[in-house]
């Protein structure tokens, strides 16, 4: 069976192609490990001296698969434990990453999705994206991301975004630090900054993005805390009983 997460490497980039368009990218169990996977092997592979993320579809990136939450809210404690290493993984390479990532965005961003575009070194939106982080509305805090927002965007605008669960456009993404850049051709201006990349001294930019990952690195510990805070929210009744509700609605859309 194909995998959910494409990986090239061609003249110089490495192009990692999130491929589950039918459920919006969502970040399921199985897309975070490929995903993870991938951007590992990019980050060690000498042929590649920038990384290219786009999404198949309408969108980049809808956040959180909420199957894998449902089931997540009925593991035990011994199990929820053995998770956090793999569910913070992930985003504890946008601390890591010697390649630098750059990232297309389109369509509807929500939840795990803001977090790539947060660990993207430069990214590139449509000019109709949205964005928010939705979690607080089922019940979570975007525990394993908010590093990465707080890195991208301040503490208190990250936190902001993470209580209000607002939706923000394109034009607030870029005042507030989250995107680069905003075009009808996304892709194109994405494309230019990795070829861009690719061409710069790869000793520059490792060097570069090294001293970059130690100034604004947290420290393994409070990642592994906020990882331990994840599984402890994931035991909530609410969380259990609006993720629930959230999949019994989206049966009954004649849309979805």
């Amino acid at each position: 069976m194909s995998g959910v997460v494409g990986f090239e490497v061609v003249k110089g980039i490495a192009r990692i192609h999130l491929n589950a368009p039918e459920k919006g990218n969502a970040l399921s169990d199985r897309m975070v490990r490929e995903l993870t996977q991938a951007l590992t092997q990019a980050d060690q592979d000498v042929h590649a001296h920038a990384i290219l993320l786009t999404g198949a579809g309408e969108n980049f990136c809808s956040g959180g698969d909420l199957n894998d939450f449902r089931a997540a809210t009925q593991k035990s404690l011994d199990e929820g434990y053995q998770d956090i290493q793999s569910s913070m993984a992930l985003f504890a390479l946008g601390f890591q990453l010697r390649t630098p990532l750059v990232a297309r965005i389109q369509g509807s961003v929500r939840g795990g999705g803001v977090g790539l575009v947060a660990m993207a070194h430069l990214a590139v939106a449509d000019i109709h994206a949205t964005f928010a982080l939705p979690e607080v509305q089922l019940g979570l805090f975007p525990f394993g991301i908010f590093p990465l927002l707080a890195r991208a965007l301040g503490p208190r605008r990250a936190l902001e975004l993470a209580l209000s669960g607002r939706v923000f456009d394109v034009d607030d993404a870029q005042d507030y630090g989250l995107v680069h850049a905003a075009s009808t051709d996304s892709l194109g201006v994405a494309e230019d900054y990795a070829h861009t990349l690719a061409s710069r001294s790869p000793l520059a930019l490792t060097t570069g993005l090294e001293a970059y990952n130690h100034l604004t690195d947290p420290g393994s510990w409070p990642l592994d805390y906020l990882g331990l805070l994840r599984q402890l929210t994931f035991k909530s009744d609410t969380l259990a009983t609006n993720v629930q509700e959230f999949l019994a609605r989206q049966r009954q859309s004649p849309q979805n």
